[in-house]
């Protein structure tokens, strides 16, 4: 069994992780499996810098590996210059990613490359504590040696409301200032990209114009522009309005478009495409939805969502977009019953058969209501537990509360 830890204090550090995760069961470890996620103090030498003393998150993944020693450390210094570390850094300096062998079965091994097990793993309690909660033979009792705890999987998108009257939480982020602050926050509490949106699509909402969508969104984004620059956050725009969108992509370092209404013309998809993001294709028969305007209840909801899939994707290949780049999302209460939520919701798996990413909005969604008297905001307990469900079904999870997703997410691991 190879131990490999992984750690990262620049830019969107639980990113790089989840990356270099992907890079490594990808290249290396075909049966890898991974730990919980730790934040720790950077540890420096004396005299260091101020601005080296940015707080790690750590990780280990483990399994078997047919390489020689030599071919792993060149190839775990290959993912470092893939994901963005340089080839020539000072040693100690904060990074964006740094992966090292721990150990390797019962191997002694000790050139001026490469030592095995790690010289340093000692001196690193919480590496040792990672490694004892994942292997009994490690009987260790190691204690405050982290701030926060993460995990790899699933992926949360945050979701940042500019509005004065959305659903669940209408008027908590209006404020530019305070929607920034939230937008940090959610990437603090573990998601791995945060989507704002200007438009309430409550039902009975009154739709904004382009002009009064973007001087919603601008002066947050302004407060967003170094952090999405340097890499600190990955933003997704959740817009309809094809002004605003190519507007937000001229001027801003944006990761994804939520396409919420689904009728952007060909010539802004392809502007989308060519600037590089991601686009989220959400399937609505309206916007903002309307009780009335639902799938038949004689029809399959899984057919419908399917052949809307199909044709949309074989669209957007058509205008330049790659299967990577387009996201799913089956549009939970748009259009449909609160029973059919809840069939497609049992059946989301389907939606992986298209060889894109699935993507999935319950959070607080009006369907609980069936099984609960919560109202909308106080309706994360039973958000939490239907994600439980859908954690490997799908590829990203649209939620509200972040920081308690992970908490869960974690204690599931850990136990895993």
């Amino acid at each position: 069994m190879i131990y490999i830890s992984i750690g990262s204090n620049i830019g969107n550090r639980l990113s790089h992780l989840q990356r270099a995760t992907e890079l490594l069961k990808k290249r290396y470890l075909k049966d890898l499996k991974s730990s919980i996620i730790l934040e720790t103090k950077a540890i420096l030498p004396n005299g260091a810098p101020p601005d080296w003393n940015k707080p790690f998150l750590n990780m280990i993944v483990y399994g078997s590996c047919s390489s020689s020693p030599e071919e792993l450390l060149k190839g775990l210094k290959q993912i470092e210059c893939d994901i963005g570390r340089p080839q020539v850094y000072e040693k100690w300096a904060p990074r964006v990613i740094d992966l090292d062998i721990l150990l390797w079965d019962d191997l002694t091994l000790d050139t001026p490359d490469l030592k095995i097990p790690h010289p340093e793993l000692v001196n690193r309690p919480f590496l040792i504590h990672l490694m004892a909660m994942v292997n009994k033979t490690f009987a260790f009792n190691v204690q405050d040696c982290f701030s926060k705890s993460f995990t790899i999987s699933p992926k949360l998108m945050g979701i940042v409301n500019i509005t004065p009257d959305s659903f669940s939480d209408g008027g908590l982020y209006y404020d530019a200032n305070r929607a920034t602050k939230q937008a940090l926050q959610l990437v603090s509490d573990g998601a791995s990209i945060v989507d704002l949106g200007a438009q309430s699509t409550r039902p009975g909402a009154s739709i904004k114009t382009p002009e009064e969508e973007y001087e919603r969104l601008k002066p947050v984004l302004d407060n967003l522009s170094d952090y999405m620059k340097n890499g600190d956050i990955e933003v997704s725009i959740d817009s309809f309005w094809p002004d605003v969108i190519l507007n937000v992509l001229k001027h801003y370092n944006i990761a994804w478009v939520n396409d919420q209404k689904g009728d952007l013309s060909s010539n802004t998809l392809k502007e989308v495409a060519s600037s590089g993001c991601s686009v989220v294709i959400m399937h609505s028969l309206s916007i903002p939805p309307h009780k009335d305007n639902i799938i038949p209840h004689d029809i399959d909801p899984i057919d419908i969502i399917n052949n809307w899939a199909e044709e949309s994707i074989n669209r957007l290949l058509a205008l330049g977009f790659d299967e990577s780049s387009i996201i799913i999302d089956p549009g939970i209460g748009f259009g449909k019953s609160m029973y059919q939520n809840i069939q497609i919701l049992r059946s989301i798996e389907t939606l992986q058969n298209f060889g894109c990413k699935v993507l999935v909005g319950h959070s607080r969604k009006s369907f609980i209501s069936s099984f609960s008297i919560e109202s909308p905001s106080n309706r994360d307990l039973e958000t939490i537990a239907i994600s439980a469900i859908l954690q490997n079904k799908v590829d990203f999870l649209r939620v509200h509360n972040v920081r308690d997703h992970m908490r869960f997410f974690v204690a599931q691991a850990v136990l895993k």
